[in-house]
């Protein structure tokens, strides 16, 4: 039994953050519905990478979910979505701002029909303030936030994070509002409109920098490659055959390391004995540990610094971390069997729970997989249902 068994949600996100956000509720335990417009969830035809005809994004965010589909600017569909929305506990939407009040689905609206329900609205700059209507993606949000900004080598264009970090920290957001929201619903026995955003995560995760501008009223340093502003050393370093990413937070870490790799001298050497000194003294501690560890290759130096007790990686790539041991013994690839594509994999899951583990119950769902099955669930005749079908086939 999963956490969240007995709890429907209705799904009404596309793309990253949406999807994200319901299958990890999905992943728990809910039965997740999602509903799609026709031609579907724009994700299915993103790639390359694809597998079959299947875009890898879509593949990766959507387990653990029914599919129907409806066309909301039609009255018979409007009319089934409501039905299905009596008989949920959480609905979610990443819709452009408006666009909830005109098709009718809003929260005001929905809580006069569902007032238990838990409303989660999923947004690029949230629900007011003057960019309220302002569209957003991943990549637009790292660059207003500033992420753009102080990610790269030195000298170099402005550079992205390569993983969509503005929409995972949206839905983790979201999907914490809505199980506080159900918690609450225990106790009031109502719901509540609960909203998570692009832009609001993104400013939550600027933590010491933001506090340090606040500080010193000072922008932070621009990009400093692998390297930590205010921790050294905090990088990467290039080896005899590659490169070694070093991570020593404390002053006991930084004598370990030095003393592991032969270095026992700068141990206590007035320039370096503390993190501010080393900070002062950045270009010279690493011009001595480049030095160092451009004597030896990768290997021998993470064995090395690792039996030290001192953090340390290769440059790994996504084929090195997914064929790892420690994946594999954390459970970290799920298997599932797909309707058209057979046995596939993707990322398992990040949360372990004893009781009420989550699991893999469902594959990614074909477009409308689910579509009688679900309307029928709602009271909806045969006839029906296959004359709305046929509706979302006409162009």
């Amino acid at each position: 039994m999963g956490a969240l068994d007995g709890i429907r949600v209705v799904d009404l996100t596309s793309a990253l953050a949406g999807p994200f956000c319901t299958m990890m509720l999905g992943d728990a335990g809910a039965d997740v519905i999602k509903v799609e417009p026709p031609g579907g969830d724009s994700t299915r035809g993103w790639g390359p990478p694809f597998w079959g005809d299947q875009g890898a994004e879509f593949l990766a965010v959507n387990r653990n979910k029914r599919s129907i589909v409806l066309d909301l600017k039609k009255s018979e569909a409007r009319d089934a979505l409501l039905k299905l929305c009596r008989t949920a506990d959480v609905f979610v939407e990443n819709y452009r701002r408006g666009v909830p009040e005109r098709l009718g689905i809003d929260y005001e609206s929905l809580r006069k029909i569902n007032p238990r329900l838990v409303y989660c609205s999923i947004s690029g700059f949230g629900d007011s303030g003057p960019r309220r209507l302002q569209p957003a993606y991943d990549a637009v949000m790292q660059a207003f936030v500033g992420i753009m900004h102080m990610t790269g080598a030195p000298g170099t264009p402005p550079a992205r994070a390569s993983v969509s970090i503005c929409d995972i920290g949206a839905a983790m957001y979201a999907n914490q509002a809505i199980l506080l929201g159900l918690a609450a619903r225990e106790r009031t026995g109502c719901g509540q409109h609960v909203e998570a955003s692009l832009f609001e995560s993104q400013i939550a995760w600027l933590l010491f920098r933001a506090v340090g501008y606040f500080a010193t009223g000072k922008v932070p340093a621009g990009k400093l490659g692998s390297a930590s502003a205010h921790v050294v050393p905090y990088q990467s370093y290039p080896t005899a055959d590659g490169d070694i990413m070093v991570g020593v937070l404390n002053d006991a870490l930084y004598k370990r390391l030095v003393t592991a790799i032969g270095l026992p001298e700068l141990a206590e050497h007035p320039d370096f004995v503390t993190n501010a000194q080393r900070v002062r003294n950045r270009s010279a501690l690493n011009a001595k540990l480049e030095a160092c560890l451009s004597k030896r290759g990768t290997s021998e130096w993470e064995k090395i610094i690792t039996e030290a007790g001192v953090p340390c990686s290769r440059i790994n790539t996504i084929e090195d971390v997914l064929l790892d041991p420690q994946t594999a013994a954390r459970d970290m690839i799920m298997e599932l069997e797909h309707a058209t594509l057979g046995t596939i994999k993707v990322p398992g899951i990040p949360i372990k729970m004893s009781e009420t583990p989550g699991s893999g119950r469902r594959p990614p769902p074909l477009l409308g997989q689910h579509q009688e099955e679900v309307l029928t669930e709602i009271g909806l005749s045969r006839e029906s249902i296959s004359a709305m079908r046929a509706m979302h086939r006409r162009p």
